[in-house]
C-alpha cells in the first residue's frame, strides 16, 4: 500500500475529532512542520530530522544504520528474487551485511507531515533496492507501487528530532512497539521502535465493508502516525505522558484512538478486508497496545500497574460478518502495561480498554475476567446469548485449547477456544 492511501482519511479523521468533541480544542497555538520529508540529521541538521535508524533481530544485538544518499556506494541485498526498481528514492538507511538475507538493500524512512490540514507526522518504512546505486523502491515485478515485504522478525527503531511537538498518541501499523519522548538542547526526541506485519490492503474502500470485500495483496510493512497534544487538532488526555501506542493490521477507516474520560474508556478501530487475494481465506486480525505507567494512572487512576490484568476490561467487538473469538493477554512490565488482542475476523473489529468496574483501586482484584470478547455491534443493541463472552464481562464455559507460541526465544502458551498465536509468534 501506497503511503498516500495510508494518510487519505487523517484530515477528515481530525476534523471529526473536533466536530464530534472527542478532544475539545485547546488553548495551544497551532504547530508548524516543514514540508516535504524529514532529511537525516548528519546531513541535513533542523528542528525536525531523523538522528538515527537501527535493526534488531529477533534473539540478535541491534545494527545500526547509515544515512547513503543515492547515487552513493552502499550495502547490497541478499538476494534479487521477486524484486524490482519502483519509485526512485532520494537514499536509503543500510549497513554491510544488514540485509544479507533479505531481497531490498536497506530502508527509506519516510516521516514527514501528513498532510496541509493535519500537524501529525506519518511514519513509513521502505524497503530500498539500488541497482546501480540509484536508490528505488524494492517493489514487486508485477506492481511497481507495491513493495516487497519487510522481515517482520526484525525490529526497526526510530530516532528523531521533533522540535516542540509534544506526543499525544502514536497509532498504526506495527507490533510490539515501544514509544519513548526525551528532551535534548530543549527540543523533543521521539523514538519509535517495532516490528513489521502482514497487512490485507484493499482496491478501494468498498472491500472495507461488508463479509465480501477482497484484499488486493498482503504486504508486510511498518507504519505509524505521531498525533500532538499541543495542537487544537491533536489528541490530549490531562495529565498522559504520550508514550501511547495502539496498532493493528487493519488500515481501513484507520483512526486516532477515543478517550471517553465519562467512561473511562479507551476504543481503537481498524478495518480490512474480510477475505484474502484468493476470495476464500478469511483475515484475521490483532490489536497491540502499549500504554506507560504514567499514562495508565492519567487514564485509570492505576497506581498499581501489577494489577492491570484485572483491573481493565479488554473487549472487541465486531460487526455483521465478523466473529467474536479472540485471545486477549494483558500484562505490566519494564515500565509498560501490554494489551495483546488476536485471531478476530475483519472486516470492522473494534478494541475497547476500561476499568473493570468490580475492581478496588485498594488492590482486590476483581473476580470477573478482564478478557472479554464482546458480541457484534447489532447484538449489543438486541442482547442475546453469546458462546464467546456475556455482556458483562465474564466468561462464558466453553471448550478451550491451549498452544504454544514462539518468538525467537520467547515462548508463549495461549489458552482459548480458537486459539491464535500472537502477533510475531509462531505455532508450534
Amino acid at each position: 500500500m501506497k503511503l498516500e492511501r495510508f494518510t487519505r482519511g487523517l484530515a477528515v479523521i481530525a476534523l471529526g475529532l473536533v466536530a464530534t468533541g472527542i478532544n475539545a480544542p485547546m488553548a495551544n497555538a497551532s504547530l508548524s512542520i516543514p514540508k516535504g520529508a524529514f532529511q537525516a540529521c548528519s546531513v541535513t541538521p533542523g528542528d525536525y530530522c531523523i538522528e538515527s535508524v537501527s535493526l534488531t533481530p529477533v534473539g540478535g544485538k541491534a545494527i545500526a544504520l547509515s544515512w547513503v544518499a543515492t547515487g552513493g556506494a552502499g550495502a547490497t541485498a541478499g538476494n534479487t528474487n521477486n524484486v524490482a526498481a519502483g519509485k526512485e528514492l532520494p537514499g536509503r538507511w543500510s549497513a554491510p551485511d544488514a540485509f544479507a538475507t533479505e531481497n531490498y538493500d536497506g530502508l527509506y524512512l519516510e516521516a514527514q507531515n501528513a498532510n496541509e490540514f493535519v500537524p501529525w507526522i506519518v511514519i513509513d518504512a521502505k524497503p530500498t533496492y539500488s541497482p546501480g546505486n540509484r536508490v528505488s523502491l524494492a517493489a514487486l515485478p508485477t506492481s511497481a507501487t507495491t513493495s516487497v515485504n519487510l522481515n517482520s522478525e526484525v525490529a526497526i527503531t526510530l530516532k528523531m528530532r521533533i522540535s516542540d511537538f509534544q506526543v499525544g498518541v502514536t497509532f498504526g501499523v506495527v507490533t510490539d512497539a515501544t514509544v519513548n519522548v526525551t528532551t535534548a538542547d530543549g527540543k523533543n526526541v521521539f523514538e519509535f521502535s517495532g516490528y513489521p506485519v502482514k497487512v490485507p490492503t484493499a482496491k478501494s474502500s468498498k472491500d472495507c465493508t461488508g463479509d465480501k470485500g477482497v484484499a488486493s495483496t498482503v504486504v508486510t510493512q511498518f507504519q505509524s502516525v505521531i498525533v500532538p497534544s499541543n495542537d487544537p487538532m491533536g489528541f490530549t488526555i490531562p495529565g498522559s505522558a504520550g508514550k501511547i501506542y495502539v496498532g493493528s493490521n487493519g488500515i481501513c477507516k484507520l483512526s486516532t484512538p477515543v478517550w471517553n474520560a465519562d467512561k473511562k474508556a479507551f476504543s481503537y478501530k481498524a478495518s480490512a478486508p474480510r477475505l484474502a487475494p484468493d476470495g476464500t481465506t478469511v483475515n484475521t486480525g490483532f490489536y497491540y497496545a502499549s500504554i506507560s505507567y504514567a499514562d495508565a494512572i492519567a487514564l485509570w487512576n492505576l497506581t498499581r500497574p501489577e494489577d492491570a490484568a484485572t483491573a481493565l476490561v479488554v473487549s472487541v467487538r465486531t460487526g455483521a460478518g465478523g466473529s467474536t473469538a479472540a485471545t486477549a493477554n494483558v500484562s505490566a512490565k519494564n515500565g509498560k502495561i501490554v494489551i495483546q488482542v488476536s485471531g478476530f475476523e475483519f472486516p470492522d473489529p473494534m478494541l475497547d480498554i476500561s476499568l473493570n468496574p468490580a475492581y478496588n483501586d485498594l488492590g482486590k482484584p476483581s473476580a470477573d475476567s478482564n478478557m472479554t470478547v464482546a458480541a457484534s455491534e447489532q447484538q449489543m443493541s438486541t442482547p442475546k446469548k453469546s458462546t464467546a463472552a456475556t455482556s458483562k464481562g465474564s466468561v462464558a464455559k466453553v471448550k478451550t485449547t491451549t498452544i504454544s507460541c514462539v518468538k525467537g526465544k520467547t515462548t508463549k502458551k495461549v489458552t482459548a477456544a480458537k486459539p491464535v498465536c500472537p502477533a510475531g509468534f509462531k505455532k508450534v
